[in-house]
């Protein structure tokens, strides 16, 4: 019995069906590929704009701009005093040259504890007024007096300082501007005690644009009239995109009106 095995002919056609077949899945491969990249990068660029805009109006919607919050503006810059906890005082005891504030645990909360250096504000009943001060100690645990938990600082204020009883609020002064790192891209940074460090990123080289509103929807005249910052932020992607042969870098914008919350408002507010 003789085996008949494959021509060359059929050979050649098998491996030509076989190239065409694996061309095609290859093609199929990558621009599966390509589309799916372009999704997490489209992705993380809509997580950065988020990120970004979640962060800035967080920060300034708590300011009152008429009490001197906004120290300086710029159309791609703002430095702020921003509030970082807030807390009401169970016990004041002297000490020293200045008093101990002691708080309840479950009426103090804040994006983070007391620290050394914190500007104060605190509330005093009888002049009805905000008296200033500055925080001297890192928080400490403490009891109030009816033993319930709590906390302690040590500080000193201007004038006369707030009684038991009274709300406190611990402020930092910072910076949110569009800098250039020294890779070549632009962030949207913050600069406190501790230096300038990246947030979001990267941005276009006009990644942040701010305009500021007065309580008539125009244009406000300076820091203390401010009742809106309308913040746009323009994002590139971390990563290129491949279309129709080509790499390129994505980009996305968003824009976020924010109302100062404690401002009064006398009028339209745009």
């Amino acid at each position: 019995m003789i085996r008949r095995g494959f021509s060359l002919a059929e050979l050649l056609v098998a491996l030509v069906l076989f190239a065409v077949v694996s061309a095609g899945v290859t093609r199929l491969l990558l621009t599966e590929g390509r589309f799916y990249r372009e999704l997490g990068q489209r992705a993380d660029l809509a997580d950065n704009l988020r990120a970004g805009a979640d962060i800035l109006a967080a920060d300034l919607w708590s300011l009152d701009a008429v009490d001197g919050d906004i120290l300086a503006l710029g159309p791609d810059s703002i430095r702020v005093r921003g509030e970082r906890r807030f807390g009401v005082a169970c016990a004041v005891d002297l000490s020293g040259s200045g008093v101990t504030l002691r708080f309840r645990a479950r009426l103090t909360f804040g994006v983070r504890d007391f620290r050394a250096g914190d500007s104060l504000l605190a509330y005093v009943p009888g002049d009805s007024v905000w008296a200033a001060g500055v925080a001297t100690s890192d928080p400490v645990p403490a009891l109030c007096p009816d033993s319930s938990a709590g906390e302690r600082i040590d500080a000193i204020f201007a004038g006369p300082g707030p009684d038991a009883g009274a709300p406190v609020r611990a402020f930092e002064v910072v910076t949110y501007r569009s800098y250039r790192a020294s890779d070549g891209s632009y962030y949207l940074g913050l600069r406190d005690a501790g230096g300038l460090q990246p947030l979001v990123g990267p941005l276009s080289s006009d990644g942040l644009r701010l305009s500021v509103f007065d309580s008539a929807g125009g244009v406000a005249a300076g820091p203390a009239a401010v009742q809106a910052i309308r913040i746009r932020l323009r994002a590139l992607s971390a990563g290129t995109v491949v279309r129709r042969g080509r790499a390129s870098v994505l980009d996305d914008s968003v824009v976020v009106w924010v109302t100062l919350r404690n401002n009064r408002r006398r009028g339209t507010t745009p």
